[in-house]
C-alpha cells in the first residue's frame, strides 16, 4: 500500500504531517475529515481543560463539521 503525505504548516510551530492511504476516495476522505475533527476537538478539550464540557456543548460541537459542509 502506498501513502500520500499531507503537510500542514502551523504558525509558530513545526508542521503537522498526515499520511493518507491510497486509494483515497471521496467517501474515505469524508470519513477522515469527520474523524480528524472529532479527534482534534477531543485533544483540544483535554489540553485546554475543557474536558468537563456540558454534553449539549459536545453534541453541538460534533455537528459543526457537517453543518459547515452543508453551507453553499
Amino acid at each position: 500500500m502506498t501513502a500520500q503525505q499531507l503537510t500542514v504548516s502551523l504558525p509558530g510551530a513545526g508542521p503537522a504531517v498526515l499520511s493518507l492511504p491510497q486509494p483515497l476516495t471521496c467517501e474515505s476522505l469524508r470519513q477522515l475529515e469527520q474523524a480528524l475533527a472529532s479527534t482534534l476537538e477531543q485533544v483540544r478539550c483535554e489540553m485546554c481543560g475543557d474536558s468537563a464540557a456540558e454534553p449539549g456543548v459536545l453534541e453541538y460541537t460534533s455537528w459543526m463539521p457537517a453543518l459547515h459542509r452543508a453551507q453553499p
